[in-house]
């Protein structure tokens, strides 16, 4: 019953992220709208990197991790007074360190953004930093936040969180043109947006508060840490933070590397001397907003099934090594494995085949070019080869902070640094932002495959009969449905020539949107159907768990 339970909250937790994912893709039309796609959204991405890297070090990576357990046991054995004292003295401890770093960080920025010496695409970026970092504390609250709901399984909220940005940034995006009209330059629109990203910081906090308070949380904010159970969190933690550090670091300097190594960070030059050698630059202009939306396409599945998953299932992990029960937490892990599995391997394929036609829908625009979506495809085409590995390390990492085994995920990211930088820096010479991709994706797969023979060798095997044979199945499904839906694409100038014909529609970019509308419900259809028909001939009960079709077709599918 714990397996059906963390499935059907993660569904749950599925639906509603797709509604804060598809409002975010909406987000994304409205911005690039007004925005563009070009060195002011590399820009702004710099200055949103900071306070995400922040938000999955501290919020998603090391304070969560480190208090789920924590504020598990507690409950569990003290009662909910501690554990309220635990959530009130964390809260209180992020907001007293983050506010430190942040005055610090504003000290350092502040000065870079006023100094005329830096190219104005530079100075836009550390303006970016200066006004969004603030924006730290308020993301990681938050994710603290919800890690409580998620312990007392309290699933809506935190899924709609995310929403309140999809509504403030695009308002704001577009509230300086309707105010002072279409000549009002990028370059200022963009400061706009960044104020938004706050705004909409303190309203996601505010919401948080009334599902604590229905669950009986009392968080209240205090200084009075003694006895509190901070020492319990905080120790582990360190370790944590090390290995978050060390993935997050390098997710981090993927963005600097498409900043610098791209004539974004150089004055729009296209060569430039280093150390006496002149060489070109392996990426184009605009490489960091190009790689920005590669990476909103291929989070799309990951937001909606992995983190969904991994977040429902870590608090029934940690109340399973609580109660020292070594078969329980050995079968919700399997069943979280084989969960991802069987929705991970069809997603990369079905995002590989509609990411062209879903970066042309959100992101064409009057200032965004074919040739800017064919560069995000690129990316986003070698992001979505590795979701499966994405959504698999989310579990197996939940299963290490479950056994409060912190030092050991910690260990193989830092490990991977250096070899993810070596991907990188090999990769982006042949294949551009393509390749900082590529790189994240093999990272990923290579850590995947040390966490999980780890961990099997720790518990004494994983009881994963009949895995081979799921994998064997889904992996049958999934190359059914690319090569359908690989079919859908060379046979589009059979249905598509006609229809635009017949409309008299003319120029480049009309077709490109019509092409787009129409192959993009068309794939997912297609392959919809290919993907619930295969799997029901091959009788895989997993089916009946995906979030709206065991409802839906529940019925029928069971006849």
């Amino acid at each position: 019953m714990a397996s059906e339970r963390f499935v059907r909250h993660a569904n749950i937790m599925s639906v509603l992220t797709t509604l804060a994912r598809v409002s975010g893709l909406l987000r994304d039309k409205i911005a690039s709208y007004y925005l563009g796609v070009g060195t002011e959204w590399g820009a702004f991405w710099m200055g949103f990197m900071l306070p995400n890297l922040f938000r999955r070090i501290f919020g998603e990576g090391a304070l969560t991790a480190a208090v789920v357990p924590a504020y598990t046991r507690l409950r569990e054995t003290q009662g909910q007074a501690a554990a309220d004292k635990l959530a009130s003295t964390i809260c209180s401890f992020l907001v007293v360190v983050l506010g430190a770093i942040t005055v610090i960080g504003e000290a350092v920025l502040l000065p870079l953004a006023l100094q005329e010496s830096f190219t104005p695409a530079n100075r836009l970026a550390f303006w970016m930093m200066a006004i969004m970092l603030p924006y730290c504390s308020l993301v990681c609250l938050v994710a603290i936040l919800s890690a409580i709901h998620t312990v007392h399984e309290r699933f809506i909220m935190q899924s709609l969180v995310p929403g309140v940005m999809n509504l403030v940034f695009p308002l704001a995006a577009g509230l300086s043109v309707w105010l002072w009209g279409a000549s009002y330059p990028i370059e200022k629109r963009i400061f706009w947006a960044a104020g938004a990203v706050l705004v909409a910081g303190v309203i996601q906090v505010a919401m948080m508060l009334p599902g604590l308070h229905a669950a009986g949380v009392r968080v209240r904010p205090t200084l009075r840490w003694a006895g509190s159970g901070l020492r319990e969190v905080l120790v582990p933690m360190v370790p944590i933070m090390l290995a978050m550090v060390a993935i997050q670091i390098g997710t981090y300097l993927d963005g600097q590397i498409a900043w610098w190594l791209s004539p974004d960070g150089h004055d729009g030059v296209k060569t430039v001397t280093l150390w006496g050698y002149q060489f070109t630059l392996p990426m184009q202009a605009g490489a960091l907003a190009k790689l920005s939306i590669a990476q909103r396409i291929y989070q799309l599945p990951v937001g909606i099934f992995g983190v969904a998953l991994a977040t429902a299932v870590f608090p029934l992990l940690s109340k399973a090594v609580v109660e020292n029960d070594t078969p329980e937490f050995k079968r919700l892990l399997v069943a979280g494995l084989r969960k991802v599995l069987f929705l991970a391997l069809p997603c990369s394929a079905g995002m590989i085949l509609i990411a062209h036609p879903l970066i042309t829908l959100v992101y064409s625009g009057k200032y965004t070019t074919p040739a800017d979506v064919d560069r995000a495809w690129w990316a986003a085409m070698w992001y979505c080869a590795g979701i499966v590995f994405f959504e698999l390390q989310m579990v197996l990492m939940r299963a290490y902070y479950a056994q409060r085994d912190t030092l050991t995920p910690a260990k193989i990211a830092a490990l991977m640094v250096g070899v993810s930088m070596s991907l990188n820096l090999l990769l982006i010479w042949p294949l551009a932002e393509g390749g900082i991709a590529a790189a994240t994706s093999i990272n990923s797969c290579l850590q995947c495959l040390i966490l999980l023979l780890i961990m099997r060798r720790r518990l004494g095997g994983l009881d994963l009969h009949g895995m081979g044979k799921h994998v064997l199945r889904i992996a049958l499904v999934t190359l059914l449905m690319a090569l359908i839906g690989a079919a859908v694409i060379y046979t589009r100038g059979w249905w598509f020539e006609p229809i635009a014909k017949m409309l008299g529609l003319a120029g480049s970019q009309r077709p490109l949107m019509l092409r787009a509308a129409l192959e993009l419900p068309l794939q997912v259809g297609v392959c919809g159907v290919v993907f619930v028909v295969a799997v029901r001939l091959l009788k895989m009960p997993e089916l009946y768990d995906v979030p709206m079709v065991g409802r839906i077709l529940g019925k029928y599918l069971r006849r």
